[in-house]
This record gives C-alpha cells, structure tokens and sequence, in this order.
C-alpha cells in the first residue's frame, strides 16, 4: 500500500446540508460548488470559521474499490499515489438538493 503506484485514494464526503460549513464558491464562478478550501492542507479556522462545525465522512480507497457519491453530495479526493479514475453519473435526481437552497444553489 506504501508503493507510489499504490492507486489508492482519499474521500472526504459531505451532504448537501453541511454546503454552508463547506465555504463553497458561488454559482457563476468558474469553479462554482467547489469549496474555496484546500482540504488537503490544514484549514485557516480564523477565515473559515465554520468549516468547524462541518460533519462529514473519510475513506481510504484500495485499487478496484468503488464509491458511490450521491447527487449533489460535497466531496474532496486526494490521490495517495498515481492512480486512475473512472466517473459515471447515474443520472439526475433532486432529493436532498433543497438542502443547497441556503448556499445559493437551485
């Protein structure tokens, strides 16, 4: 697991309720819905103070696991060495997504 080319790779998720503590850039923005954060790096707690009180889930991926991340869940993926990946969106859904109403998201 400790090789270079171990393909592994960190998950960090959240639901689309804790969008307020995730400090998401807006929509319109280049890069909107994603976090203005480097989740990689220690988090400035003074200018992200809520980012705090964020609840949300780590896991490690090994080569040929699979993770399902749900429409409109926040998520962050570090690679833990070369890797590759392959995303397929299992279409649109709403449910939950009235919980990125407050973060300026329809």
């Amino acid at each position: 697991p400790d090789h270079p080319n171990s393909g592994r790779r960190r998950y960090v998720l959240a639901a689309p309720k804790e969008c307020q503590h995730a400090y998401l850039l807006p929509k319109g923005h280049p890069s909107g819905r994603h976090s203005q954060i480097d989740w990689s790096r220690p988090v400035d707690l003074d200018r992200f103070p809520e980012f705090a009180n964020l609840k949300a889930f780590e896991v490690i991926l090994e080569p040929g696991d699979a993770l399902y991340i749900p429409h409109g869940w926040i998520h962050y993926i570090q690679s833990l060495g070369t890797n590759f990946q392959c995303n397929s969106r299992s279409g649109r859904n709403d449910i939950g997504m009235e919980e990125l109403h407050p973060c300026g998201f329809p």
